[in-house]
């Protein structure tokens, strides 16, 4: 009922929110699929901003753009970084980095801190950190940590950041009321009935009137030319290197043997562990736990009766549980019994109490039982350096000048060209789409120019190469006149008739203010048009229709009693003339329902309100300073203008 209020004050809102319960780079993995991204080759120190005494490093900046461009990219994948720090990303995201920054140093400033075992929940609560099961996994952790190539201490910091604003924002939203009388004033605007009508002018009445000839239309094409123009388009040519010309790859016996003697350690017997795990945030909760536990069998128990829960972790050896955890809880669980419970230990998470519920110990594997595991992984070496190979030479080939032909015959391809593409790699018109190899390389193709030499590039499934060159480039231009002339003389015509449905519908706007009923004014027009539009309509009828508010109706809802409007049309199809007469607003006592749906659902928006109000006074009394050329650098960098 009350949705277009709510989202009027979604913005400030949902700033809050961001600022107050989540770290920026958290946010990335939280919300975004990690694969294809990264922060990585990130260097330097320099401030793009001072908080306080806290600062923002350029490195630090430039992750948070890069994580930002890419929860972007998954609401629209053809979105390039320019266009995306052109819409106002890198203003948005220094102010909402500089903002958490202040809270954080306010609060340090006042002595809230945030301890390690809080910030670790956070982290198990990640979905890119969790396993199969839907538990925190340390293999995913450290992954995707790598993937985006940012350490565990930087994410740390972010998250702690993020805790110190939900705590310094939450108590001033928490609780917050809308005022009685400010709800009832809402609530009647939604009960208002409006009355009035609207007229319209069609263009399409004056358009026939519009004397054509070929020579305006050509004016018309010359003035309006990037109007008319079809985009660019280009063919590319290609040719892939795959398996096909390698020939037999397969293992030999005797690269097998010797593979096996380079990795008998790989094939040695484990001493694994299946163990289950308790995490407590501090030494003396899990010290409490174990006093508690007078069996280890009833770990899991003494837990599930303090509201904690264990997990079960199967260690195939030191290393994989010293990847899962720690290299101390390694010791102390390879000390520990069969059976018995290790620790109180910390890690990384918190301290560890983990018992040992079975030793698992496998013997050596030999040869004979591994041949197919090592055959497999030797003949994926050889053809990837078989292809590596193949590759470098095609790339000596063509820096020698050979050409896209004579390249494909050296190796036994075949060249082949596409339909044209567009730069974002679609097909122009009814044009059959490139597979996605092909795709990969469109905006490379883009930026050469005809006759440009070919390139070669590793393909989209990673296992290919693709050799390639633009073919056929048609500049963007409009069709030819002929061709084109048919549309050209309809808008033209519409464009030119909007101008005198503008002059009628001034006519009509003037005699109406002079007191002309609109029926008569619009009568007076002297054209065919539709009949007058008699409106009567509340703003719950507006809101609750589910479709887009009509522009005329849209400004009668803003409209003052007694007032008339002129509004244009989309694409020169008319104008409209839009008059109220009336506002009936009932009145509505503070019992009514709407008022209280009005006061609970507005309440939040209150409370956000004072938690913006709260984040500019922080961010004022700590002091904020902008370096603009180290600002400057980052964008440049990211969108490759240095």
């Amino acid at each position: 009922m009350i949705q277009t209020f709510r989202k009027i004050f979604q913005s400030p809102l949902g700033l809050v929110l961001t600022l107050g319960f989540v770290g920026l780079i958290a946010l990335a993995f939280a919300s975004a699929d990690i694969t294809g991204s990264s922060f990585g080759g990130i260097a330097g120190g320099e401030k793009v901003s001072t908080v306080g005494d806290q600062r923002i490093s350029t490195s630090t900046y430039r992750e948070t753009l890069n994580g930002a461009f890419e929860r972007a990219r998954q609401e629209n994948p053809t979105l390039t970084m320019a266009e995306f720090l052109d819409g106002g990303a890198a203003e948005g995201v220094l102010d909402q980095m500089e903002e958490r920054l202040a809270i954080y140093a306010f609060a340090l400033d006042n002595g809230v801190r945030i301890g390690d075992s809080l910030v670790g929940s956070e982290i198990k609560d990640i979905p890119a950190f969790q396993g199969p099961d839907g538990k925190f996994s340390q293999e995913a952790y450290i992954a995707a940590l790598q993937q985006r190539g940012i350490s565990e201490k930087l994410l740390r910091e972010d998250l702690e950041q993020g805790l110190s604003a939900r705590m310094m924002l939450l108590p001033a939203q928490i609780g917050s009321r809308m005022p009685e009388k400010l709800a009832m004033q809402y609530a009647r605007l939604l009960n208002e009935t409006r009355k009035g009508s609207v007229a319209f002018i069609p263009s399409a009445a004056y358009a026939a009137d519009v004397q054509v000839t070929d020579a305006k239309l050509q004016s018309y094409l010359s003035a309006n030319r990037a109007r008319f123009s079809l985009p660019e388009r280009r063919t590319v040519r290609y040719a892939v290197l795959d398996d096909a010309v390698l020939g037999d790859m397969a293992a030999t016996d005797a690269e097998i043997a010797a593979r096996y003697e380079q990795d008998r350690d790989q094939y040695r017997g484990k001493e694994g562990r299946t163990l289950t795990q308790l995490v407590l945030p501090t030494e003396a909760a899990a010290n409490a736990v174990l006093a508690e536990v007078s069996n280890p069998s009833q770990l899991g128990a003494v837990a599930q009766a303090k509201g904690l829960s264990t997990a079960i972790v199967e260690a195939e050896d030191r290393a994989d549980l010293a990847s899962k955890t720690s290299a101390a809880v390694t010791q102390a669980t390879y000390d520990a019994a069969n059976g018995a419970i290790a620790g109180p230990v910390r890690g990384p998470l918190g301290w560890y109490l983990m018992r040992v519920d079975a030793v698992n110990v496998s013997g050596d594997r030999s040869l004979d039982q591994v041949r197919g595991e090592i055959a497999t992984k030797v003949t994926e070496e050889k053809r990837r350096a078989a292809l590596a190979e193949r590759a470098s030479d095609i790339e000596s080939q063509l820096n020698g000048g050979a050409n896209i032909s004579e390249v494909a015959k050296s190796f036994g391809g075949e060249v082949r060209t596409t339909d044209p593409l567009l730069a974002d790699g679609q097909p122009f018109g009814n044009g059959t789409a490139p597979d996605a190899t092909v795709q990969r390389v469109v905006p490379a193709v883009y930026a050469m120019s005809e006759g440009s030499d070919p390139q070669i590039a590793v393909a989209a499934d990673g296992q290919s190469y693709i050799v390639f060159a633009p073919g056929k480039i048609t500049p963007s231009a409009p069709p030819p006149f002929a061709e084109l002339k048919p549309t050209l003389e309809r808008v033209y015509r519409l464009e030119q008739g909007s101008k005198q449905a503008e002059a009628a519908a001034n006519k009509m706007l003037a005699a109406v203010k002079k007191g002309t009923a609109p029926a008569k004014a619009l009568a007076d027009v002297g054209k065919p048009t539709p009949p007058l539009d008699p409106i009567s309509l509340s703003r719950q009828q507006l809101m609750s229709s589910g479709q887009q508010v009509p522009p005329a109706l849209a400004l009668m809802f803003t409209m003052a009693k007694g007032s008339t409007k002129k509004l244009e049309a989309p694409r020169n199809m008319g104008w409209f003339i839009i008059d109220l007469d009336e506002i009936e607003t009932p009145d509505i006592k503070a019992d009514d329902p709407l008022v209280l749906a009005t006061r609970r659902q507005l309440g939040p928006v209150t409370g956000g309100e004072l938690g913006e109000q709260l984040t500019r006074a922080i961010r004022d009394d700590m002091g904020v300073t902008r370096n603009e050329t180290a600002i400057k650098a980052v964008t440049d960098q990211l969108t490759g203008n240095r």
